[in-house]
């Protein structure tokens, strides 16, 4: 029971009373200040790592290829010469640019069409790179093939030519410089191509281990490739 008001405990009482809720209202407008700070903070944590997640990222760039002049265009004109397929699309049989087509996956490098003038002439090849020619055979899906080893940025690689003719390639152990011809293309849909259509398939493998495959099944596979595109897809 609380004290008379007119008693000298009243004042006491009154006094302590007041006092408790101007703490009570103290206390939770200090609650609510540190909320709102720790809410801030995040706020400002997450942004930055959001900032910082984003900055990591690769960006996709357009690289000045004519400008780079790391390597040479496997022929003139190589820009308008890729229109079926680049470097890691995904093939079937079913929605191929090329008909009637009997390969699937995701290409490994790209391919550099003909010209409808160039299709009875012989269409040489020269060499992107400076390096050893290492291999040369027919292999099926290429017909006539010629391996070369170069350093890109000095790392190993290793640069395919696809559908040449086979009697048209430089010896093998001849180091092949920068623009100097591998061979020429393969008649349009014979043995010297494997039954394709007259065109260059361009493939760059990272490392030192001759790898042929035109075609990869998954695409995380296409990382131990490099997209030729980067390098010689412009006019010299």
């Amino acid at each position: 029971m609380p004290p008379d008001v007119y008693s000298p405990q009243w004042s006491v009482f009154w006094y302590t009373c007041h006092m408790k809720k101007i703490f009570l209202v103290v206390l939770i407008v200090m609650i609510a200040y540190v909320i709102f700070v720790l809410i801030n903070n995040d706020s400002g944590t997450i942004e930055s790592q959001l900032v910082v997640t984003a900055d990591q990222q690769p960006k996709n760039e357009p690289i000045d290829i004519k400008n780079n002049h790391i390597l040479k265009p496997p022929l003139d004109r190589a820009s308008e010469r890729v229109t079926n397929k680049e470097f890691g699309v995904f093939i079937t049989p079913s929605t191929s640019p090329i008909q009637p087509e009997r390969f699937q996956g995701y290409h490994t490098g790209t391919d550099f069409e003909i010209f409808p003038e160039e299709f009875n002439q012989d269409v040489s090849i020269i060499a992107i790179c400076t390096g050893g020619l290492i291999s040369k055979r027919t292999v099926s899906g290429y017909g006539g093939v010629a391996v070369q080893a170069c350093k890109l940025n000095n790392e190993p690689i290793i640069v395919i030519y696809g559908h040449l003719k086979l009697s048209s390639i430089a010896n093998i152990n001849d180091e092949l410089e920068t623009g100097q011809v591998v061979g020429v293309l393969g008649a349009d849909k014979s043995i010297e191509t494997d039954g394709e259509r007259k065109h260059l398939h361009l493939g760059m493998h990272k490392g030192s281990t001759i790898n042929l495959l035109g075609y990869v099944g998954s695409e995380p596979e296409l990382t131990s490739w490099i997209d030729p595109c980067l390098y010689v897809c412009y006019d010299s």
